[in-house]
């Protein structure tokens, strides 16, 4: 199980206890500010999907530039 966001050297013992085995830990390590965000698989191989809780498919926004 891998476990990200807000986690400090205690954060990991527990959540190393509880289970977890893959940590991200880049607000920790690092002196930049952070940027709160998320970022969602949605669609694979031109079929729309979603964890739960999200709306499947592609949305569009202006603002993102695709890059592949």
């Amino acid at each position: 199980m891998f476990v990200s966001g807000g986690l400090t050297p205690e954060k990991i013992s527990l959540l190393s206890e509880a289970g977890a085995d893959s940590f991200g830990v880049g607000s920790y390590i690092s002196g930049a500010p952070a940027i709160d965000m998320t970022m969602d698989i949605k669609e694979v191989n031109g079929k729309p999907v979603a964890k739960r809780g999200r709306i499947p498919g592609l949305v569009e926004n202006k603002k993102l530039k695709r890059i592949l």
